[in-house]
């Protein structure tokens, strides 16, 4: 069974749609030609760094290199979702967590959270629906 290669799908349409070549996207991102079309053929796999490069190369954010099938959505759970807000969050314990990590660990849940953010946000705004 073949994988599915939405990284470097995204990658390869957000280039074409922008008009700029591989070359370009190498050239913006300080990666080389080379690496951005193993990545968009699915040969390569890529890094959290490499995606920052990428998007910020596109002028995208890091989130539109995950977007799927557009024909698709993800389930929406509002029942669960308030459970959680009823439980409320201690922020001063959540940063004392936070406080304690390694700087690279923090880094890669602050993508999270940020990705996290802007799906609630298209929830909210019914742009996702059940299934």
């Amino acid at each position: 069974m073949k994988q599915k290669n939405i990284v470097g799908d995204n990658i390869r349409r957000l280039r074409l749609e922008a008009g700029i070549t591989q070359e370009e996207v190498a050239l913006r991102s300080g990666l080389s030609q080379g690496y951005i079309n193993q990545l968009e053929s699915g040969k390569r796999r890529f890094t959290q760094k490499s995606l920052e490069l990428i998007a910020e190369a596109l002028s995208v954010p890091m989130s539109e290199l995950f977007r799927g099938d557009e024909s698709r959505t993800l389930p929406v759970m509002k029942e669960e979702t308030r459970i959680y807000e009823r439980k409320g969050v201690n922020k001063k314990e959540f940063l004392s967590l936070i406080k304690d990590l390694p700087d690279h660990i923090v880094e890669h849940y602050f993508i999270l959270m940020k990705l996290e953010r802007e799906l609630w946000g298209k929830a909210e705004k019914g742009l996702l629906s059940n299934q």
